[in-house]
């Protein structure tokens, strides 16, 4: 019975150097990385990869429409489309990068505590071998063997069966943060892969929507060399604005009867920063447009795709939509019957219920709908009707003619 009991004790120990010797060598690697889990991550990688064939399947009908000589009204609205589409994948994709971002850190966190765990560990199980092999008689094997009764061999194989355990113990858990110090690592590099992947994509991408924005405009210059093919697209444009303007006035006079709220004091807000380069291109009242008589409901300010919007006064957003004269355009109702309209826009950042400051960042400049440039529409309505913007802000920061027929 003794020697089968010391059997069993040295077949312990013998486990345990066996254990020893693979922790020497290190963990064992994470058989394959583990993928990144994170709902909200997948969500946007989901998300790009629809708006991406989205994509797809709008170049294909624009390349279809230039080869049929589409109108250029009909390829502008398929144009815009894809450009919005860009635009929520850009979006998209600046969100996924932030996420990631926290990922990474997160991971860096995680990695440096276990990399400290298991340092920790890794030094509590060498101190445990060296003093194991300092004992010398005092080692499991003598320790068990040198019992001098049968009493006195179980409490002493009791000690060791703990110290066994124990060491046991350490040992499985240095294993396991090993093993989790891995598969960290794994993850960490996995999701830098797939932030710069992403990155490049967006690089991409932002070149492409600028070449898309620039193309319509030099198609809108080539169209004004044939004067009867711009005048016929004007017609089209200006059909669709005069519906615009009647559906406008009836819904805002419609609101100003629900909404009492006057007026906000103080003045008014010029829409563009003033650091930003800007001129105005085109100013309220008539103007010949490819040779003919256009009114032009408000005011044009020309400058760098992308420039923030800014509301002029505090108020409710109640439009913020696309038309394919005014493009993507937001309507500010700001009480007392008078609204701001900001139209071209190539990204909106309100939507119809958000309440607004004066100075709030609401647009993006853009090129969409009816426009042949980078540039700002920016109109007053009172009770519903364009009026001119000289009554509200008299003494506009950059010269805007005033002329009422104007030759641009």
């Amino acid at each position: 019975m003794k020697k089968s009991i010391v059997r069993r004790a040295l077949a312990g120990l013998l486990a345990c150097v066996m254990m020893f010797s693979v922790c020497l060598i290190g963990s064992s690697p994470v058989s394959s990385a583990s993928n990144l889990t994170d709902a909200t991550v997948k969500t946007f990688e989901d998300q790009i990869e629809k708006l991406k064939n989205e994509q797809k399947a709008i170049q294909a009908k624009l390349t279809k429409l230039r080869k049929e000589s589409a109108s250029m009204q009909t390829y502008k609205a398929e144009l815009d489309s894809y450009l919005e589409t860009i635009s929520r994948k850009m979006e998209a994709a600046n969100t996924l990068v932030a996420e990631l971002n926290e990922d990474i850190e997160e991971k860096n966190k995680a990695i440096s505590a276990n990399t400290a765990e298991y340092d920790k560990m890794y030094q509590k199980f060498l101190d445990m071998m060296v003093l194991t092999h300092e004992e010398g008689d005092a080692s499991y094997i003598g320790l068990i063997l040198g019992a001098d009764s049968l009493g006195d061999f179980l409490s002493r194989l009791e000690r060791v069966s703990s110290m066994l355990e124990y060491n046991k113990t350490v040992m499985d858990k240095l294993e396991t943060t090993g093993e989790t110090l891995e598969n960290d690592k794994a993850v960490l590099e996995q999701a830098k892969a797939l932030q710069e992947a992403t990155l490049a994509e967006l690089a991409e991408d932002e070149k492409d929507y600028q070449a898309k924005c620039d193309e319509v405009i030099d198609q809108i210059k080539k169209l004004g060399n044939n004067q009867a093919a711009a005048q016929a697209e004007l017609a089209k444009n200006q059909k669709a604005e005069d519906e615009l303007d009647k559906q406008l006035e009836a819904y805002l006079i419609e609101l100003q009867k629900k909404n009492q709220a006057a007026l906000e004091a103080g003045g008014w807000h010029w829409p563009i920063p003033l650091s930003a380069e800007q001129y105005c291109s085109s100013p309220y009242g008539w103007r010949i447009l490819y040779g003919v008589w256009d009114y032009h409901r408000g005011w044009d300010i020309a400058c760098w795709l992308g420039t923030d919007i800014e509301a002029a006064k505090g108020g409710t957003v109640v439009i913020a939509q696309y038309h394919y004269s005014y493009g993507n355009y937001i309507v500010i109702d700001h009480g007392g019957g008078v609204s701001t309209v900001y139209a071209h826009c190539s990204k909106l950042l309100v939507k119809v219920g958000d309440k607004v400051k004066k100075g709030d960042h609401i647009a993006e400049v853009g090129t969409t709908g009816n426009s042949t440039g980078y540039h700002l529409h920016f109109e007053f309505r009172k009770d519903g009707k364009y009026t001119d913007p000289f009554t509200y802000i008299k003494e506009p920061p950059i010269k805007v003619g005033a002329s009422r027929y104007n030759k641009w």
